[in-house]
């Protein structure tokens, strides 16, 4: 059995967690990046005008987006090996900057994005590899190892390859690449709860591996929240449950209060 386990601080960003994932990101980083490469090669290109799950935006915007913060990481990166930060996530608003990065971006034919997808998707599974995976790296969740803000990235990959294929009838099979991100997901909603002085608790049952994440501690408030059932499913429902507060749909990183508490994330393998 291995653990996390997550002090209670002032703030989301302040928190130092240890995660037993870290040794994983790299390896799911690059093994699900080749296999969404051949997803998108598969998706013809009469159809990425047609709607995706995000409102407003067709898939060959989506994949825009997702050109765009493949150029993240990789700049992300270059800055953490050079022991800089990467100024230009400062600011950032998931509900307002990314339509702004789009409309600001010179206009493109699909053909020229799935170009771009494949030589930015290949830059940042290198860059998995090229940064060691204890550096620390500003994020959207505060200062982490460079390891979770490979699966921060990859999460929103994923979720992002559901907007694509799901509104066109495809669907995404479960993977166990995908668990080391499903953990993360589960730590990121886990380090929510603390700073909101609030109690979490959720397990996945996964068949020959069971994730359990926790949140405890004196004078918290009780409250649970379900993100993901059993089954072999799990995965794939706890990637897309999170989706709200991860990618700006929950409440404001400004209103996340101080807390006593810790939580704890286990494996049993």
């Amino acid at each position: 059995m291995s653990r996390a386990r997550v002090s209670g601080v002032a703030t989301l960003r302040e928190q130092e967690v240890r995660f037993p994932f870290d040794g994983e990101a790299a390896r799911a980083n690059r093994v699900v990046r080749e296999r969404q490469l051949d997803v998108l090669r598969g998706v013809p290109l009469d159809e990425w005008t047609r709607a995706s799950r995000c409102t407003g935006w067709p898939v060959h915007n989506v994949v825009r987006h997702v050109v765009q913060m493949n150029e993240v990481m990789v700049g992300t990166a270059e800055a953490a090996r050079a022991g800089e930060r990467y100024e230009r996530m400062r600011g950032f608003d998931a509900k307002t900057t990314p339509s702004a990065w789009l409309a600001d971006a010179p206009a493109a034919a699909p053909e020229e994005t799935l170009a771009e997808f494949e030589r930015t998707t290949r830059a940042v599974i290198d860059a998995g590899d090229a940064v060691g995976a204890d550096v620390p790296v500003g994020s959207p969740a505060g200062r982490q190892p460079w390891a979770r803000v490979l699966l921060h990235a990859l999460f929103d990959a994923l979720v992002h390859e559901r907007d694509v294929t799901e509104p066109l009838g495809r669907t995404t099979p479960h993977d166990p690449a995908h668990l080391p991100v499903v953990g993360y997901v589960l730590l990121l909603a886990a380090r929510v709860a603390c700073a909101y002085g609030r109690e979490f608790a959720v397990r996945i049952d996964l068949g020959e591996q069971a994730l359990g994440v926790s949140s405890r501690g004196p004078g918290l408030t009780p409250a649970s929240t379900a993100l993901a059932g059993g089954g072999g499913t799990g995965g794939a429902v706890g990637v897309a449950g999170a989706r709200g507060g991860s990618a700006g749909r929950g409440p404001p990183r400004t209103q996340l209060a101080s807390a006593s508490s810790m939580a704890t994330s286990r494996t049993e393998r």
